[in-house]
C-alpha cells in the first residue's frame, strides 16, 4: 500500500485531488490499531493536498523519507507524510511509478543538496494518498493515525 503497488492501487485516482487542511485530516474517524492488510477505508483511495510547516524529517530504515507537517493555521494538528524510495521493488512495480518518480525529483529540488533536516520550518504543499498506519510512536502522527503515504507531489506553496 505504501508504494501504490498493492492490488487496489489502480483504484486510487491520482488525478482527483482533495484539498484539505491538516486539522480537517485529523478530524476523520480514528484507525490506529487492528488495521487490515489492504485498503479498507475511503480515505485510502483518495489523494489529499495539504499545506503544512515541516517539523521533522528523517530517512527511515526502509529508505523512505518521513516528513512530519504541522497545520500553519492550527498549531498542534500534525500529519506524517512519507516519500517512498523509488528504488524499492514495490515502487518500481507500481502502476503509479511515474508519479512517485516525479515526487522524488521534486524532493531533490526542494532539498537542493542540503541536509534534509534543514527543511524544518519550511512551508510546503504536499499531495499524497491517504493511509492509516498503526500507532507506533511515529513523530508527527495525526490524532487519528492517517498519513499521506506515499507523497505524489511536494512543492513550496
Amino acid at each position: 500500500m505504501k508504494t501504490l503497488s498493492d492490488p487496489d492501487a489502480r483504484s486510487v485516482n491520482v488525478d482527483a485531488i482533495t484539498p484539505i487542511s491538516i486539522r480537517e485530516l485529523n478530524g476523520f474517524e480514528t484507525h490506529c490499531s487492528g488495521l487490515p492488510e489492504r485498503r479498507a477505508f475511503g480515505e485510502e483511495f483518495k489523494v489529499f493536498e495539504v499545506t503544512g510547516r515541516i517539523t521533522f524529517v528523517a530517512l527511515e530504515d526502509d529508505r523512505d523519507y518521513h516528513v512530519a507537517l504541522e497545520d500553519p493555521n492550527a498549531p498542534g494538528f500534525t500529519v506524517v507524510t512519507e516519500l517512498a524510495d523509488i528504488l524499492c521493488a514495490g515502487a518500481v512495480m507500481s502502476p503509479h511509478f511515474s508519479s512517485l518518480s516525479a515526487a522524488d525529483a521534486m524532493w531533490r529540488l526542494l532539498v537542493d543538496g542540503r541536509a534534509p533536516g534543514s527543511l524544518v520550518g519550511t512551508t510546503v504543499r504536499v499531495r499524497g494518498v491517504g493511509f492509516y498506519d498503526f500507532a507506533h510512536g511515529q513523530r508527527g502522527r495525526s490524532r487519528n493515525c492517517i498519513e499521506l503515504h506515499p507523497i505524489l507531489s511536494i512543492l513550496s506553496p
